[in-house]
């Protein structure tokens, strides 16, 4: 995929910062008469900037087939610079789109208060429809990305393994990745493997294992920081439609500037950890891995306790007798 042309096109999608933010950013309707095809000029707007987004989404699917095949570090380097620079576009456009999606539900709500144009009127549930279209199409962005992450990892993870296999004959792990990067044991199964094949190959195994580990690490914070953006858009939709249907019956409750509850924070902010229901993958296992330690640090600590105390007693009974 051309690349060249996706990039200056781009520009018209990242805001210049001596610009005043548009209409449809800050949900202001300006001068004159705000009509339904205006609304859904903006709509089309954001819409295109989905379609952009989803470009990226190919690109950076692409790179990772191309990363699959990479045989050195030189080849990884390269499309681990391609993979970053289209992860730094999707993320500039995720905060576009999170800006112009929040304008367009603060002009919903603004011409809700407008006569004709209220509660239960055409005008009023055309534009909810669109705003509730604009949202699915954000979660399934969301879900494509995450699906793209998750296959990411299990890629690189794969290919190390594979190659650190090729150089140790051993399974790798985590820790023994890490000896094998740095280099600091000195038995390691590195030196031995330099002693059968030569320091040369080894070291070239060495630094593409290094690159695909580099680049799966910042692949993931940066799909993670997309993955927060886009929940920020769809998650406070989602609160809305189910409180309008608990309310009770009467017209049809079209998409407001949401009244953010606990746990949930503003588009595009972050998501704050109201419970294990609000925190990602990532913060769950981070949390789960947090419990663990603490749990075995208190096991530890009551085994010494115990130990010091029997050790005291028997000192105490052999004094008395």
């Amino acid at each position: 995929m051309d690349r060249g042309a996706f990039d200056g096109s781009f520009k018209i999608y990242v805001e210049d910062p001596r610009k005043p933010a548009s209409d449809i950013e800050t949900g202001r309707m300006g001068p004159g008469p705000y009509s339904m095809e205006m609304f859904a000029k903006e709509v089309d707007n954001v819409k295109e900037d989905m379609k952009s987004m989803d470009k990226l989404y190919g690109q950076v699917h692409e790179s990772n087939e191309d990363i699959k095949v990479a045989q050195n570090a030189a080849a990884m380097q390269e499309l681990r610079d391609e993979v970053n620079t289209d992860l730094d576009h999707v993320i500039k456009l995720a905060k576009q789109i999170n800006k112009k999606y929040d304008g367009l539900v603060r002009a919903n709500a603004a011409q809700r208060r407008v006569a004709g144009s209220g509660p239960g009127s055409s005008d009023d549930n055309a534009r909810a429809a669109m705003i509730s279209e604009l949202g699915d199409n954000i979660k399934q962005m969301m879900r494509k990305f995450q699906g793209l992450r998750v296959q990411m990892e299990t890629d690189h993870r794969q290919l190390i393994e594979s190659r650190y296999f090729a150089i140790t004959r051993e399974k790798a792990t985590a820790e023994a990745i890490d000896n094998l990067i740095a280099n600091e044991v000195p038995e390691s199964p590195l030196h031995h493997a330099m002693q059968d094949h030569g320091r040369g190959p080894v070291m070239d195994a060495v630094a593409e294992i290094q690159e695909r580990r580099g680049a799966m690490m910042e692949a993931r914070r940066t799909l993670m920081s997309l993955h927060q953006i886009l929940l920020g858009i769809a998650t406070p939709v989602a609160a809305v439609a189910a409180e309008g249907q608990a309310k009770a019956p009467g017209p049809p409750s079209p998409v407001e500037p949401p009244a953010y509850s606990p746990g949930v924070g503003p588009p595009g902010g972050p998501v704050k950890a109201g419970g294990p229901a609000g925190l990602n993958d990532y913060e769950r296992e981070t949390r789960n891995q947090a419990y663990i330690a603490i749990a075995v640090a208190l096991v530890i600590i009551i085994s010494v306790i115990v130990s010091l105390l029997k050790v005291e007693n028997q000192l105490e009974n052999d004094g008395t007798s």
